[in-house]
Protein backbone atom coordinates (compact mmCIF):
# COMPACT_ATOMS: atom_id res chain seq x y z
CA UNK A 1 0.00 0.00 0.00
CA UNK A 2 1.32 3.47 -0.90
CA UNK A 3 0.82 5.86 2.01
CA UNK A 4 0.33 9.62 2.04
CA UNK A 5 3.76 11.23 2.00
CA UNK A 6 5.02 13.93 4.34
CA UNK A 7 4.97 16.38 1.45
CA UNK A 8 1.25 15.72 1.13
CA UNK A 9 0.78 16.28 4.86
CA UNK A 10 2.62 19.58 4.69
CA UNK A 11 0.56 20.67 1.71
CA UNK A 12 -2.62 19.98 3.64
CA UNK A 13 -1.28 21.88 6.62
CA UNK A 14 -0.58 24.81 4.31
CA UNK A 15 -4.26 25.21 3.74
CA UNK A 16 -5.53 22.75 1.17
CA UNK A 17 -9.15 21.90 1.90
CA UNK A 18 -10.77 18.66 0.86
CA UNK A 19 -14.29 19.07 -0.37
CA UNK A 20 -16.35 19.70 -3.44
CA UNK A 21 -14.12 20.61 -6.33
CA UNK A 22 -10.93 19.96 -4.35
CA UNK A 23 -7.92 18.53 -6.18
CA UNK A 24 -4.21 18.19 -5.60
CA UNK A 25 -2.00 20.86 -7.18
CA UNK A 26 0.09 19.54 -10.04
CA UNK A 27 3.25 19.64 -7.94
CA UNK A 28 1.83 17.58 -5.06
CA UNK A 29 2.80 13.99 -4.46
CA UNK A 30 0.27 11.48 -5.79
CA UNK A 31 -1.98 9.95 -3.13
CA UNK A 32 -2.92 6.30 -3.63
CA UNK A 33 -6.08 4.79 -2.16
CA UNK A 34 -5.60 1.12 -1.36
CA UNK A 35 -8.61 -0.87 -2.60
CA UNK A 36 -8.53 -4.68 -2.39
CA UNK A 37 -11.58 -6.60 -3.62
CA UNK A 38 -12.58 -10.12 -4.61
CA UNK A 39 -14.37 -8.51 -7.58
CA UNK A 40 -11.30 -6.94 -9.19
CA UNK A 41 -11.10 -9.63 -11.89
CA UNK A 42 -14.72 -10.81 -11.87
CA UNK A 43 -16.34 -10.51 -15.32
CA UNK A 44 -18.91 -7.75 -15.57
CA UNK A 45 -18.64 -6.08 -12.18
CA UNK A 46 -14.87 -5.58 -12.43
CA UNK A 47 -15.46 -3.57 -15.62
CA UNK A 48 -17.87 -1.34 -13.71
CA UNK A 49 -15.40 -0.77 -10.90
CA UNK A 50 -12.56 0.05 -13.30
CA UNK A 51 -14.69 2.49 -15.31
CA UNK A 52 -15.94 4.17 -12.12
CA UNK A 53 -12.38 4.47 -10.79
CA UNK A 54 -11.18 5.96 -14.09
CA UNK A 55 -13.77 8.76 -13.84
CA UNK A 56 -12.98 9.29 -10.16
CA UNK A 57 -9.27 9.67 -10.93
CA UNK A 58 -10.08 12.07 -13.78
CA UNK A 59 -12.17 14.20 -11.41
CA UNK A 60 -9.46 14.12 -8.73
CA UNK A 61 -6.05 14.80 -10.26
CA UNK A 62 -3.24 13.60 -8.05
CA UNK A 63 -5.30 10.71 -6.66
CA UNK A 64 -4.86 7.12 -7.77
CA UNK A 65 -6.83 4.04 -6.74
CA UNK A 66 -4.89 0.80 -6.40
CA UNK A 67 -7.68 -1.68 -7.20
CA UNK A 68 -6.52 -5.29 -6.96
CA UNK A 69 -7.84 -8.80 -6.42
CA UNK A 70 -7.80 -11.05 -3.35
CA UNK A 71 -9.56 -14.44 -3.76
CA UNK A 72 -12.93 -14.54 -2.03
CA UNK A 73 -12.09 -17.64 0.03
CA UNK A 74 -9.22 -15.74 1.73
CA UNK A 75 -10.62 -12.24 1.59
CA UNK A 76 -12.14 -11.75 5.04
CA UNK A 77 -9.25 -13.43 6.79
CA UNK A 78 -6.75 -11.12 5.11
CA UNK A 79 -8.80 -7.99 5.84
CA UNK A 80 -9.26 -9.04 9.46
CA UNK A 81 -5.50 -9.42 9.87
CA UNK A 82 -4.93 -5.99 8.35
CA UNK A 83 -7.48 -4.27 10.56
CA UNK A 84 -6.22 -6.05 13.68
CA UNK A 85 -2.71 -4.90 12.78
CA UNK A 86 -3.89 -1.27 12.41
CA UNK A 87 -3.18 -1.37 8.66
CA UNK A 88 -6.63 -1.26 7.06
CA UNK A 89 -7.23 -0.60 3.35
CA UNK A 90 -8.49 2.87 2.47
CA UNK A 91 -11.53 1.64 0.52
CA UNK A 92 -13.22 -1.10 2.54
CA UNK A 93 -15.23 -3.45 0.33
CA UNK A 94 -17.07 -6.15 2.28
CA UNK A 95 -19.36 -9.09 1.68
CA UNK A 96 -22.30 -7.68 3.63
CA UNK A 97 -22.64 -10.90 5.63
CA UNK A 98 -19.36 -9.90 7.33
CA UNK A 99 -20.32 -6.27 7.98
CA UNK A 100 -21.28 -6.76 11.63
CA UNK A 101 -18.02 -8.50 12.49
CA UNK A 102 -16.08 -5.41 11.35
CA UNK A 103 -18.53 -2.81 12.65
CA UNK A 104 -18.65 -4.36 16.13
CA UNK A 105 -14.88 -3.86 16.42
CA UNK A 106 -15.16 -0.14 15.73
CA UNK A 107 -13.24 -0.54 12.47
CA UNK A 108 -15.73 1.28 10.22
CA UNK A 109 -16.48 4.99 10.13
CA UNK A 110 -20.08 6.14 10.90
CA UNK A 111 -21.40 8.19 7.98
CA UNK A 112 -24.80 9.45 9.22
CA UNK A 113 -23.88 13.13 8.84
CA UNK A 114 -22.55 12.56 5.34
CA UNK A 115 -25.61 10.58 4.25
CA UNK A 116 -27.97 13.39 5.33
CA UNK A 117 -26.48 15.56 2.59
CA UNK A 118 -27.27 12.99 -0.13
CA UNK A 119 -30.37 11.37 -1.64
CA UNK A 120 -29.20 7.87 -0.65
CA UNK A 121 -31.62 7.53 2.33
CA UNK A 122 -34.58 8.39 0.05
CA UNK A 123 -33.60 6.44 -3.06
CA UNK A 124 -31.90 3.29 -1.79
CA UNK A 125 -33.51 -0.10 -1.24
CA UNK A 126 -34.71 -0.74 2.34
CA UNK A 127 -31.86 -3.29 2.59
CA UNK A 128 -29.63 -0.26 3.22
CA UNK A 129 -30.93 -0.66 6.77
CA UNK A 130 -28.55 -3.60 7.15
CA UNK A 131 -25.69 -1.07 7.16
CA UNK A 132 -26.59 0.09 10.68
CA UNK A 133 -24.73 -1.15 13.73
CA UNK A 134 -25.14 0.16 17.28
CA UNK A 135 -27.50 2.84 15.97
CA UNK A 136 -25.04 4.26 13.44
CA UNK A 137 -24.90 3.86 9.65
CA UNK A 138 -21.45 2.58 8.76
CA UNK A 139 -21.58 1.85 5.05
CA UNK A 140 -23.46 2.04 1.76
CA UNK A 141 -25.04 -1.04 0.25
CA UNK A 142 -23.84 -1.85 -3.27
CA UNK A 143 -26.13 -4.75 -4.02
CA UNK A 144 -29.03 -6.72 -2.63
CA UNK A 145 -30.03 -9.65 -4.80
CA UNK A 146 -32.29 -12.60 -5.41
CA UNK A 147 -30.92 -15.97 -6.48
CA UNK A 148 -31.63 -17.20 -10.01
CA UNK A 149 -31.74 -20.65 -11.58
CA UNK A 150 -29.55 -21.01 -14.66
CA UNK A 151 -30.23 -24.04 -16.85
CA UNK A 152 -29.19 -25.77 -20.06
CA UNK A 153 -32.28 -26.17 -22.25
CA UNK A 154 -30.66 -28.77 -24.53
CA UNK A 155 -29.75 -31.08 -21.65
CA UNK A 156 -33.30 -30.81 -20.36
CA UNK A 157 -34.77 -31.56 -23.79
CA UNK A 158 -32.43 -34.50 -24.37
CA UNK A 159 -33.59 -36.06 -21.11
CA UNK A 160 -37.26 -35.29 -21.64
CA UNK A 161 -37.28 -33.05 -18.55
CA UNK A 162 -38.88 -29.66 -18.03
CA UNK A 163 -37.91 -26.40 -16.40
CA UNK A 164 -38.79 -26.92 -12.70
CA UNK A 165 -41.16 -24.76 -10.72
CA UNK A 166 -41.10 -26.67 -7.41
CA UNK A 167 -38.36 -28.28 -5.28
CA UNK A 168 -39.65 -31.76 -6.15
CA UNK A 169 -39.60 -31.00 -9.87
CA UNK A 170 -36.08 -29.64 -9.55
CA UNK A 171 -34.83 -32.79 -7.83
CA UNK A 172 -36.45 -34.95 -10.50
CA UNK A 173 -34.86 -32.93 -13.31
CA UNK A 174 -31.45 -32.99 -11.61
CA UNK A 175 -31.55 -36.77 -11.36
CA UNK A 176 -32.92 -37.29 -14.85
CA UNK A 177 -30.24 -35.17 -16.54
CA UNK A 178 -27.25 -36.67 -14.70
CA UNK A 179 -25.08 -38.95 -16.86
CA UNK A 180 -21.88 -39.53 -14.94
CA UNK A 181 -20.41 -41.90 -17.53
CA UNK A 182 -20.60 -39.01 -20.02
CA UNK A 183 -19.23 -36.44 -17.55
CA UNK A 184 -22.60 -34.71 -17.34
CA UNK A 185 -24.07 -33.53 -14.05
CA UNK A 186 -27.60 -32.52 -13.22
CA UNK A 187 -26.32 -29.86 -10.83
CA UNK A 188 -23.13 -27.96 -10.10
CA UNK A 189 -22.73 -26.35 -6.68
CA UNK A 190 -20.09 -25.59 -4.09
CA UNK A 191 -19.04 -28.86 -2.44
CA UNK A 192 -15.92 -27.89 -0.50
CA UNK A 193 -15.43 -25.82 2.64
CA UNK A 194 -16.51 -22.38 1.49
CA UNK A 195 -18.73 -19.49 2.73
CA UNK A 196 -21.15 -20.25 -0.12
CA UNK A 197 -22.35 -23.39 1.68
CA UNK A 198 -24.54 -21.12 3.83
CA UNK A 199 -26.26 -19.98 0.64
CA UNK A 200 -26.43 -23.40 -1.04
CA UNK A 201 -28.14 -25.12 1.89
CA UNK A 202 -30.06 -22.04 2.96
CA UNK A 203 -31.75 -21.86 -0.44
CA UNK A 204 -33.58 -25.12 0.29
CA UNK A 205 -34.55 -24.03 3.81
CA UNK A 206 -35.41 -20.32 3.52
CA UNK A 207 -36.83 -20.93 0.05
CA UNK A 208 -39.53 -23.05 1.65
CA UNK A 209 -40.40 -20.52 4.34
CA UNK A 210 -38.25 -22.06 7.08
CA UNK A 211 -35.28 -20.82 9.09
CA UNK A 212 -32.30 -22.12 11.05
CA UNK A 213 -33.47 -20.12 14.09
CA UNK A 214 -36.95 -20.11 15.60
CA UNK A 215 -38.20 -18.28 18.70
CA UNK A 216 -34.67 -17.25 19.59
CA UNK A 217 -33.25 -20.79 19.48
CA UNK A 218 -31.46 -22.88 16.87
CA UNK A 219 -33.96 -24.98 14.90
CA UNK A 220 -31.72 -27.34 12.92
CA UNK A 221 -33.61 -30.36 14.26
CA UNK A 222 -37.06 -29.04 13.38
CA UNK A 223 -38.60 -31.87 11.30
CA UNK A 224 -39.45 -29.49 8.45
CA UNK A 225 -35.90 -28.14 8.40
CA UNK A 226 -34.54 -31.69 8.41
CA UNK A 227 -36.78 -32.58 5.44
CA UNK A 228 -35.62 -29.52 3.49
CA UNK A 229 -31.95 -30.30 4.20
CA UNK A 230 -32.55 -33.89 3.11
CA UNK A 231 -33.65 -32.49 -0.26
CA UNK A 232 -30.48 -30.42 -0.44
CA UNK A 233 -28.42 -33.49 0.45
CA UNK A 234 -30.13 -35.50 -2.29
CA UNK A 235 -29.44 -32.80 -4.88
CA UNK A 236 -25.74 -32.85 -4.03
CA UNK A 237 -25.52 -36.56 -4.91
CA UNK A 238 -25.79 -35.49 -8.55
CA UNK A 239 -23.14 -32.73 -8.30
CA UNK A 240 -19.39 -33.20 -8.79
CA UNK A 241 -17.53 -33.50 -5.45
CA UNK A 242 -14.70 -31.20 -4.44
CA UNK A 243 -16.03 -28.26 -6.46
CA UNK A 244 -15.60 -24.59 -5.64
CA UNK A 245 -17.84 -21.85 -7.02
CA UNK A 246 -15.44 -20.98 -9.85
CA UNK A 247 -15.22 -24.57 -11.06
CA UNK A 248 -18.99 -25.00 -10.79
CA UNK A 249 -19.57 -21.97 -13.00
CA UNK A 250 -17.02 -23.15 -15.53
CA UNK A 251 -18.61 -26.61 -15.78
CA UNK A 252 -21.96 -24.97 -16.42
CA UNK A 253 -20.80 -22.66 -19.20
CA UNK A 254 -18.87 -25.57 -20.74
CA UNK A 255 -22.20 -27.36 -21.16
CA UNK A 256 -21.42 -30.13 -18.66
CA UNK A 257 -24.18 -29.38 -16.16
CA UNK A 258 -27.91 -28.82 -16.37
CA UNK A 259 -28.46 -26.50 -13.42
CA UNK A 260 -26.56 -23.79 -11.54
CA UNK A 261 -28.18 -21.78 -8.75
CA UNK A 262 -26.30 -18.54 -8.41
CA UNK A 263 -26.57 -14.80 -8.27
CA UNK A 264 -27.41 -12.40 -11.11
CA UNK A 265 -23.74 -11.54 -11.61
CA UNK A 266 -23.22 -14.93 -13.29
CA UNK A 267 -24.78 -13.61 -16.50
CA UNK A 268 -21.39 -12.16 -17.42
CA UNK A 269 -19.92 -15.68 -17.22
CA UNK A 270 -22.80 -17.12 -19.26
CA UNK A 271 -22.13 -14.65 -22.06
CA UNK A 272 -18.58 -16.02 -22.30
CA UNK A 273 -19.75 -19.60 -22.90
CA UNK A 274 -18.60 -21.34 -26.11
CA UNK A 275 -20.84 -20.45 -29.05
CA UNK A 276 -22.18 -24.01 -29.34
CA UNK A 277 -23.32 -23.91 -25.71
CA UNK A 278 -24.33 -20.28 -25.27
CA UNK A 279 -27.67 -20.52 -27.09
CA UNK A 280 -28.81 -23.29 -24.73
CA UNK A 281 -28.10 -21.43 -21.48
CA UNK A 282 -31.10 -19.70 -19.96
CA UNK A 283 -32.22 -18.29 -16.63
CA UNK A 284 -35.44 -18.44 -14.64
CA UNK A 285 -36.84 -17.93 -11.16
CA UNK A 286 -35.61 -20.31 -8.43
CA UNK A 287 -38.16 -23.15 -8.00
CA UNK A 288 -39.18 -22.35 -4.43
CA UNK A 289 -42.15 -20.55 -2.88
CA UNK A 290 -39.73 -17.81 -1.77
CA UNK A 291 -36.94 -16.27 -3.83
CA UNK A 292 -33.81 -16.49 -1.71
CA UNK A 293 -31.01 -13.97 -1.68
CA UNK A 294 -29.82 -11.19 0.53
CA UNK A 295 -27.46 -8.29 0.77
CA UNK A 296 -24.37 -9.04 -1.27
CA UNK A 297 -21.66 -6.42 -0.80
CA UNK A 298 -21.12 -2.95 0.54
CA UNK A 299 -18.54 -0.16 0.66
CA UNK A 300 -17.16 1.48 3.79
CA UNK A 301 -14.58 3.91 5.11
CA UNK A 302 -11.95 2.69 7.56
CA UNK A 303 -12.33 4.49 10.90
CA UNK A 304 -8.56 4.50 11.29
CA UNK A 305 -7.83 6.18 7.96
CA UNK A 306 -6.51 9.73 7.85
CA UNK A 307 -9.11 12.50 7.52
CA UNK A 308 -8.08 13.37 3.98
CA UNK A 309 -8.35 9.76 2.83
CA UNK A 310 -11.72 9.39 4.53
CA UNK A 311 -12.98 12.34 2.48
CA UNK A 312 -11.56 10.92 -0.74
CA UNK A 313 -13.18 7.53 -0.17
CA UNK A 314 -16.47 9.29 0.54
CA UNK A 315 -16.17 11.10 -2.80
CA UNK A 316 -15.70 7.72 -4.50
CA UNK A 317 -18.81 6.40 -2.74
CA UNK A 318 -20.82 9.44 -3.79
CA UNK A 319 -19.79 8.97 -7.41
CA UNK A 320 -20.80 5.30 -7.30
CA UNK A 321 -24.21 6.35 -5.94
CA UNK A 322 -25.09 8.69 -8.81
CA UNK A 323 -27.93 7.68 -11.17
CA UNK A 324 -25.42 7.37 -14.02
CA UNK A 325 -23.21 4.84 -12.28
CA UNK A 326 -26.10 2.98 -10.67
CA UNK A 327 -27.60 2.46 -14.12
CA UNK A 328 -24.22 1.33 -15.45
CA UNK A 329 -23.96 -1.10 -12.56
CA UNK A 330 -27.15 -2.86 -13.67
CA UNK A 331 -26.05 -3.02 -17.30
CA UNK A 332 -22.40 -3.97 -16.81
CA UNK A 333 -22.77 -6.43 -13.94
CA UNK A 334 -26.25 -7.77 -14.80
CA UNK A 335 -27.01 -7.29 -11.10
CA UNK A 336 -29.58 -5.16 -9.30
CA UNK A 337 -28.33 -1.78 -8.10
CA UNK A 338 -29.63 -0.50 -4.74
CA UNK A 339 -30.89 2.82 -6.19
CA UNK A 340 -34.58 2.52 -7.03
CA UNK A 341 -35.58 2.59 -10.70
CA UNK A 342 -31.95 2.23 -11.80
CA UNK A 343 -32.70 -0.08 -14.75
CA UNK A 344 -32.35 2.03 -17.93
CA UNK A 345 -35.34 1.67 -20.27
CA UNK A 346 -33.21 0.86 -23.29
CA UNK A 347 -31.32 -1.80 -21.32
CA UNK A 348 -34.59 -3.46 -20.26
CA UNK A 349 -35.53 -3.81 -23.95
CA UNK A 350 -32.16 -5.12 -25.07
CA UNK A 351 -31.58 -7.41 -22.09
CA UNK A 352 -34.95 -8.84 -20.98
CA UNK A 353 -33.37 -10.99 -18.25
CA UNK A 354 -32.58 -7.82 -16.29
CA UNK A 355 -36.26 -7.46 -15.36
CA UNK A 356 -36.13 -10.93 -13.78
CA UNK A 357 -32.98 -9.84 -11.95
CA UNK A 358 -34.64 -6.71 -10.56
CA UNK A 359 -37.91 -8.47 -9.69
CA UNK A 360 -36.06 -11.26 -7.86
CA UNK A 361 -34.10 -8.74 -5.83
CA UNK A 362 -37.26 -6.85 -4.90
CA UNK A 363 -38.90 -9.92 -3.34
CA UNK A 364 -35.91 -11.87 -2.02
CA UNK A 365 -35.80 -13.47 1.43
CA UNK A 366 -32.32 -13.35 2.97
CA UNK A 367 -30.43 -16.60 3.55
CA UNK A 368 -28.09 -14.86 5.98
CA UNK A 369 -28.67 -14.71 9.73
CA UNK A 370 -30.20 -11.56 11.19
CA UNK A 371 -29.57 -12.34 14.87
CA UNK A 372 -26.90 -9.93 16.24
CA UNK A 373 -24.89 -12.77 17.80
CA UNK A 374 -24.64 -14.59 14.48
CA UNK A 375 -23.99 -11.44 12.48
CA UNK A 376 -21.13 -10.45 14.77
CA UNK A 377 -19.61 -13.96 14.71
CA UNK A 378 -20.59 -14.79 11.15
CA UNK A 379 -17.24 -16.23 10.10
CA UNK A 380 -17.23 -18.71 12.97
CA UNK A 381 -20.88 -19.55 12.36
CA UNK A 382 -20.31 -20.09 8.63
CA UNK A 383 -17.24 -22.25 9.24
CA UNK A 384 -19.05 -24.56 11.67
CA UNK A 385 -22.13 -24.59 9.44
CA UNK A 386 -20.02 -25.50 6.42
CA UNK A 387 -18.42 -28.44 8.19
CA UNK A 388 -21.87 -29.78 8.94
CA UNK A 389 -22.96 -29.48 5.31
CA UNK A 390 -19.80 -31.26 4.13
CA UNK A 391 -20.49 -34.05 6.61
CA UNK A 392 -23.84 -34.56 4.88
CA UNK A 393 -21.98 -35.10 1.62
CA UNK A 394 -19.17 -37.32 2.94
CA UNK A 395 -20.91 -39.67 5.38
CA UNK A 396 -23.93 -41.95 5.56
CA UNK A 397 -25.01 -40.53 8.91
CA UNK A 398 -28.73 -39.71 9.08
CA UNK A 399 -29.48 -36.11 8.22
CA UNK A 400 -31.21 -35.57 11.57
CA UNK A 401 -28.09 -36.73 13.45
CA UNK A 402 -25.76 -34.51 11.42
CA UNK A 403 -28.01 -31.51 12.02
CA UNK A 404 -28.37 -32.37 15.71
CA UNK A 405 -24.60 -32.50 16.14
CA UNK A 406 -24.25 -29.24 14.21
CA UNK A 407 -26.81 -27.53 16.43
CA UNK A 408 -25.01 -28.64 19.61
CA UNK A 409 -21.69 -27.35 18.30
CA UNK A 410 -23.22 -23.99 17.39
CA UNK A 411 -24.93 -23.71 20.77
CA UNK A 412 -21.52 -24.09 22.41
CA UNK A 413 -19.46 -21.95 20.04
CA UNK A 414 -21.94 -19.24 18.97
CA UNK A 415 -24.71 -18.99 21.56
CA UNK A 416 -27.67 -16.87 20.55
CA UNK A 417 -27.94 -15.18 23.94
Amino acid sequence: MVRVTRRHGLALAAGLAIGAGWAFPASAQTVTLDFPSWQAEEPGVSGWWKALIAEFEQQNPGVKVNFYSIPFANYIQQLTVRFAGNNPPDVVHLPTRNFAAFASQGWLLPIDDRLKKTDIPATWTPLQGDMTWDGKVQGVLLMGYGSLLYYNQKLLDDAGAKVPTTPAEWLAAIEKTTKRDAGQFGLVATSIEHPNLVVEAGTWVMGQGLDWVKDGKYAFTDPKVVAAVEQYRTSMKYAPPGTNSTTARQLFIDGKATFLRDGPWIWAFVEKAPEAVRANLKVTRVPFPNVTGGTSNSIHIAAGASKDKQELVWKLIQLAATPKWQGQYVVMSASPAPRKDSLPADAAQKLPHLKLVMDSAATAVSVFPTQPALMESYNEYATIFGRGMLKLQSTQDPTEKVLGDLQKELERAVPLK
